[in-house]
């Protein structure tokens, strides 16, 4: 970035507005075409979503080049007469019928630029006629206007001209050849929560991003909002200016907690990773051996520990098999353990595709012992632990609540299925229909 485009956007910045490098370099040009002995008028035409900034930037630029601003908001309808004349209240109050017009706004820049830099700002002119549009050709091409019989001329200063638009028709493509026409985007989440003074893991910041109507002055409006109700948080506030549906979160204090675990900064307790134990002497101590010499041939590295603990009758010895991966747990189950409780973190290989995806959100806190990172993967209504150690995958699942092995695997459906495809078999029904 050239130092001229850099000052550029620092004094913009100062006033409040934070424009990118391209949109610096624009208004650069911009403010240095006005300085040319020229009749014409430089003209912005700025275009983009409404809340996107536009009316703010010109309010922005004339304060930067210390301007006399000339504002005119177009309504329906509004034709050229609006343009060339205004109405003077005054006038009409007292009932003063030659006081009672007075020169419209193209005139005032007119004359102020006798005396100073202009910034004149058309707001939303896809409001108006479309026949404002060929009028404004000759004001902007060789800055003057002509009203009946009589002709005003730019003076010695500039008139800068911005026209805003929403996109409400679309203007007339002489007048769009006759300016410079620049799209206003929404900012990147990162300028949007700075241009709030927000910090980078507010949860605004992933409204922002699932909401694209949601405006930075919507924003701007909830956040004064929650000032004067003394808060943080608020949905009742928040629904007002955005749909909380669109969310898919439960409430904004869930997601405020994912935020911060997403960038980094919430501290938190990381526990060493809780490996599975199942005591096979608890399910039938009978079949142990039978288990332990099925699972030891199984072609997988079982791992068992012989413990001596207390029970109802005394002390006996218990046998137990330590799971490591999901594919073991799958194992175990499929040899007909499929009612045994397990707990613990599972290693599950995942590819880079699913670990740096939107659906995986990582925690920047690390175990300063072995360097375990952990995060949260979010699976439909489902949210899983998940942990990486030194490039493997773990996954926390648990048979006493809903993240199970079969949720995860997304075999619950076609267990279901199974299931009622044998019941119809078994009555000669494989279309699962009843027959009289």
């Amino acid at each position: 970035m050239s130092e001229k485009i850099q000052e550029a956007q620092q004094r913009l910045k100062d006033l409040g507005y934070f424009a990118s490098e391209d949109l610096a370099k624009i208004v650069l040009l911009f403010e240095a075409s006005g300085k040319k002995d020229k009749k014409s008028i430089p003209t912005l035409l700025l275009q983009g979503k409404s809340g996107a900034g536009k009316t703010f930037l010109a309010e922005t630029f004339s304060k930067m080049i210390d301007a006399d601003e000339k504002f005119v908001q177009c309504f329906p309808r509004m034709g050229t007469e609006n343009f060339q004349y205004d109405v003077n209240i005054e006038g009409v109050m007292k009932q003063d019928a030659e006081s009672s017009i007075k020169a419209g706004i193209l005139l005032q820049a007119l004359q102020q630029s006798q005396k100073s830099p202009v910034v004149l700002i058309i707001d939303e002119l896809d409001k108006a006629r479309p026949e404002v549009d060929s009028f404004l050709l000759d004001f902007l091409e060789n800055g003057r206007l002509t009203t009946g019989t009589d002709t005003y001329e730019k003076g010695k200063f500039p008139i800068y001209t911005f026209i805003t638009s929403n996109d409400k028709r679309e203007i007339d493509e002489a007048l769009i050849n006759r300016s410079k026409r620049v799209e206003v985007p929404r900012p990147s989440k990162d300028l949007f929560l700075e241009i709030l003074g927000l910090p980078e893991n507010h949860y605004l910041g992933y409204i922002y991003d699932k909401c694209p109507n949601f405006s930075i002055r919507q924003a701007r409006q909830y956040i004064e909002d929650l000032e004067i109700l003394g808060t943080e948080i608020d949905e009742e506030a928040l629904s007002q200016y955005i749909n909380l549906d669109e969310l898919d979160v439960m409430s904004l204090a869930d997601l405020q907690h994912l935020e911060e675990l997403e960038s980094e900064k919430l501290e938190i307790d990381l526990p060493d990773l809780e490996i599975c134990q199942i005591n096979l002497s608890k399910i039938n101590s009978n079949v142990v051996p039978l288990w332990v010499n099925l699972l030891m041939n199984s072609g997988e590295k079982f791992e068992f520990e012989s413990k001596e603990e207390d029970n109802y009758y005394g002390r006996s010895e218990n046998i137990y098999v330590t799971i490591r991966n999901i594919y073991q747990l799958e194992l175990l189950r499929n040899y007909g353990l499929s009612d045994v409780a397990y707990r613990g973190w599972f290693a599950h290989e995942l590819s880079n595709d699913e670990i740096e995806s939107e659906n995986i959100i990582w925690a920047g806190n690390k175990s300063k012992r072995d360097g375990t990172r952990f995060g949260i993967k979010i699976d439909g209504d489902r949210m899983y632990r998940i942990a990486m150690n030194r490039g493997s995958t773990y996954i926390y699942l648990d048979s006493s609540t809903d993240n199970t092995l079969e949720h995860y695997l997304g075999q619950e459906e076609h267990k279901i299925e199974q299931e009622k495809y044998e019941i119809d078999s078994e009555y000669g029904n494989d279309d699962g229909m009843d027959f009289d």
